[in-house]
């Protein structure tokens, strides 16, 4: 089968990467195997291309979120059916989706509804996964009224603000010029544009004062190697 690998340990760039013929994987007792429908992309992808991942062997298949349908189930495997409809999020030290056929434990599997599409599931699982995080794990949400959401029009921050609102609550969201309309759908409190406005100015005006109870930062700060910074502050990873 084809996938999109890095062939070698010195391959450290996404121009390395390359469209090779792999052997098709064969589940164990507790995978199911799916055939690929649609996959999702995310920073942590090209991330550790960069980096690496010392577990890796060679070549290897990149990859996280998928969608597909079972088309094999192991032997153990009783709760999935050949032609479920499934999605999902993968481990970053084993070979992952960007395939034709992905093998996939059960505990990482999620029915997709079925007024939902292929694209439209793999498209959420990293960003939702980490946005769930970031609202409903990490913080103590009884004394929080007020939250700050950076960069609200990223797979990330808009599943936030919408996470945050279904707790009542007051949010405020950080974006450029260029997605403001976009950002008004999820319906935040307050939308505050940091290419025309000063955001510290702002929320004071939006807090008298007080600042937030709460940040959740999908932007963060660029180190002293870097140009720009790509990793959410909170995530499953």
């Amino acid at each position: 089968m084809k996938a999109l690998v890095v062939a070698n340990q010195g391959d450290q760039s996404i121009n390395c990467l390359q469209i090779a013929e792999v052997a098709k994987p064969i589940p164990t007792a507790d995978q199911v195997l799916i055939r690929v429908h649609a996959v999702g992309l995310n920073p942590v992808d090209y991330k550790v291309v960069e980096g690496g991942v010392p577990a890796w062997t060679y070549p290897h298949t990149l990859g996280l979120d998928v969608t597909g349908e079972v088309v094999a189930v192991g032997a153990a495997v009783t709760d999935w059916q050949v032609g479920d409809r499934v999605s999902g999020h993968g481990d970053l030290t084993q070979n992952g989706c960007f395939a034709e056929f992905v093998a996939v434990p059960t505990y990482q599997l999620a029915r997709i509804p079925d007024n939902v599409s292929y694209e439209t599931a793999a498209s959420l699982l990293c960003g939702a996964l980490t946005a769930y995080t970031a609202v409903e794990r990490k913080p103590n949400l009884t004394n929080v009224r007020t939250v700050l959401v950076h960069a609200g029009a990223g797979g990330v921050g808009s599943i936030a603000i919408q996470l945050a609102k279904l707790h009542g609550l007051k949010v405020f969201t950080t974006v450029s010029t260029g997605k403001v309309k976009y950002v008004r759908q999820l319906y935040p409190d307050a939308i505050i544009d940091y290419r025309q406005e000063d955001v510290d100015t702002r929320l004071a005006q939006l807090t008298d004062g007080l600042g937030v109870d709460l940040i959740i930062d999908t932007v963060g700060k660029a180190g002293p190697n870097e140009t720009c910074a790509a990793w959410p502050t909170m995530g499953p990873w």
